[in-house]
């Protein structure tokens, strides 16, 4: 699967459906623009998971489809989920920890933080299919 579409479909089910995002990937908007968008309301992960898809080569580039850079990738955005966590949270803690990705997206489920959970729990079921 394409990175720039696995990336899409981990975040959007955490995107509200009347943002500038979220209308940005239901018209298929280039991944370039989708980013804009996520930057200006915010999303900076997911901005940042795009930009670092678009600088590799996205599509074009089928190493970017591997599991071992999905695997890459998904480490990266834990990291960056983590810098805004606080330390006494659970979730910073099992990062942290380096706690398997399983026991990470159940407490960042419990703690409230919606997209760094559907990223994780996709990228189980991606890692599950192979």
């Amino acid at each position: 699967m394409d990175i720039i579409k696995q990336i899409l479909e981990s975040f959007s089910g955490t995107l509200p459906s009347d943002s500038r995002t979220a209308a940005a990937i239901a018209r298929n908007a280039p991944p370039e623009e989708i980013s804009a968008c996520a930057t200006e309301e915010g999303l900076h992960a997911l901005a940042g998971a795009l930009f670092e898809a678009v600088e590799e080569g996205g599509s074009a580039n089928a190493g970017l489809d591997s599991d071992s850079h999905v695997a890459t990738v998904i480490s990266s955005r834990i990291q960056e989920f983590r810098r805004d966590l606080p330390p006494a949270c659970e979730t910073a803690k099992l990062i942290d920890g380096g706690a398997p990705i399983e026991e990470i997206a159940a407490a960042a489920q419990k703690e409230g933080l919606t997209s760094l959970a559907t990223m994780l729990f996709e990228a189980e079921q991606e890692q599950d299919k192979a």
